[in-house]
């Protein structure tokens, strides 16, 4: 008696609950080796200061955000620099004491959603003492000396750059 109140149950909530669209898209799979050897520096670190916004607008490509209006638009990014000091280095220069990384963020406002959105870093301030992690980052190093999260901006917080327990950077 019990089974059959349950799936009588079950299957009401399945034929009032409205059908929604399902929403996915294609996203790079690159093993720890892989990104390992596409690396140019895999270091443990710690943002030594607030992550700062740079000129640069780009669109995250292949990924759109619905607008009020019901209609899709690419999501739009602003990147960024986050200075930050090395606590190990596992591959790269091991003289190297400290790096900026570059990475974005997205520029919308809170009210537009984004289904699938980029999985992209953001880092609490060091300043205030909260939140504070170091990370295991996989990065290449760009012409202009910052280094990016190997396999691109797209989803560096999926791939490339994995938060751990927080650990003072050493003077």
């Amino acid at each position: 008696m019990h089974r059959t109140v349950a799936a009588i149950a079950v299957l009401a909530a399945l034929g009032t609950a409205a059908p929604q669209p399902l929403q996915a898209r294609p996203m790079a799979i690159i093993n720890y080796q892989r990104q390992f050897d596409q690396s140019d520096l895999v270091v443990i670190a710690t943002p030594t200061a607030k992550t700062a916004d740079t000129s640069e607008r780009s669109l995250i490509l292949n990924i759109y955000r619905q607008d009020r209006d019901g209609k899709q638009v690419p999501v739009e990014s602003v990147g960024v620099e986050t200075p930050c000091r090395i606590a190990a280095v596992l591959k790269g220069d091991k003289a190297l004491k400290q790096f900026t990384l570059h990475h974005y963020r997205e520029e919308a406002d809170g009210a537009l959603a984004t289904v699938n959105g980029p999985l992209l870093v953001s880092f609490a301030d060091p300043s205030d003492g909260k939140n504070l992690h170091s990370y295991l980052m996989f990065l290449v190093r760009e012409a202009d000396g910052r280094y990016a999260p190997t396999g691109g901006q797209t989803d560096p917080a999926y791939h490339a750059i994995h938060a751990l327990p927080y650990e003072p950077p050493p003077h």
